[in-house]
């Protein structure tokens, strides 16, 4: 299915608000990077150990609307950052967009939707058991694990963000005006926990939505059928900030295997991730560990 910009109803399922000029990530093999920015294995702050390769698992492409760049090849396989570690039964998929290939892990035997919207640059992934489907923003997931690489813009990377992470829409500039949050509220049941980074100016944030709980700004949980969400939901959102790149993933599946396969997933996100990238190799593996202290805690 070919997307240009998104509907006001889509992008509030993907958390974001009226659209501004696309800003495209450039990803190297081994992960993604900021906007603009390529990141060469062993060059960032998440090393990755030559030794340390996990094969990549091709998501289906999603036809392109002419004159966008050409996809780029897939390799066979990718490095691992240094603090991430696959759980048994995940596997690395690559979703390739115009110029552009993003990474996240999930359960080697689901299937992966590509999401890629023309006319902002938006770009997301959909990983879920069962069969492919041309319209993963409208389908219902009680097993989902979901990304946005690239939210389609400025306005866009506040509301990905702002529900969860304050400094969203402090302003970019001092002395600036603040950013407006167009986000719907975050929901009371929600466990909000702060992953420190040890850098200014980088934040992420990992989120828990009770099973039942429907929270409009995370995919796994907003996604769920209409007669909720069955699974426990885990999310993490990043921001380079303020007025910078927000990113986020979300997973949701039945325990106890969410908390090995959810912990991948989020794991590997965060560490290539734009912030992640920027983070040097000790914080970044403090803050993977207290991530997943915090998950062991609440999927426990």
């Amino acid at each position: 299915m070919l997307r240009t910009t998104a509907s006001r109803e889509t992008l509030r399922r993907r958390r974001a608000g009226a659209l501004f000029a696309a800003t495209a990530l450039t990803a190297a093999v081994c992960g993604i990077g900021p906007p603009g920015h390529a990141v060469a294995a062993g060059k960032s702050g998440s090393p990755a150990s030559a030794a340390r390769t996990a094969p990549v698992h091709a998501c289906p492409d999603e036809p392109l609307t002419p004159g966008l760049p050409p996809l780029k090849p897939l390799p066979n396989t990718v490095p691992l950052p240094d603090p991430v570690h696959l759980a048994a039964g995940t596997a690395v998929f690559g979703a390739r967009y115009p110029g552009n290939t993003q990474y996240l892990v999930a359960p080697s035997d689901w299937s992966c939707d590509v999401v890629f919207f023309s006319g902002d640059g938006g770009e997301q992934a959909y990983i879920h058991p069962g069969a492919h489907t041309n319209d993963p923003l409208s389908a219902q997931y009680t097993s989902l694990v979901q990304a946005v690489f690239n939210s389609g813009g400025v306005q866009t990377d506040v509301d990905l963000a702002c529900p969860f992470i304050p400094q969203a829409t402090a302003p970019a500039q001092p002395g600036g005006q603040p950013g407006t949050c167009l986000a719907k509220p975050r929901q009371p049941a929600d466990q909000v926990h702060v992953v420190p980074t040890n850098t200014p100016g980088l934040f992420v944030t990992a989120v828990g939505v009770p099973a039942g709980v429907r929270e409009s700004n995370i995919a796994a949980s907003q996604q769920a059928p209409p007669s909720g969400q069955t699974n426990p939901v885990v999310a993490l959102v990043t921001l380079q900030g303020p007025g910078g790149t927000a990113q986020e993933i979300s997973c949701a599946m039945p325990k106890p295997a969410a908390t090995a396969n959810c912990q991948a997933s989020l794991d590997f996100f965060l560490a290539t991730s734009a912030v992640g990238q920027k983070l040097s190799s000790t914080d970044l593996s403090n803050a993977i560990e207290n991530l997943n202290n915090f998950l062991a805690s609440y999927l426990g």
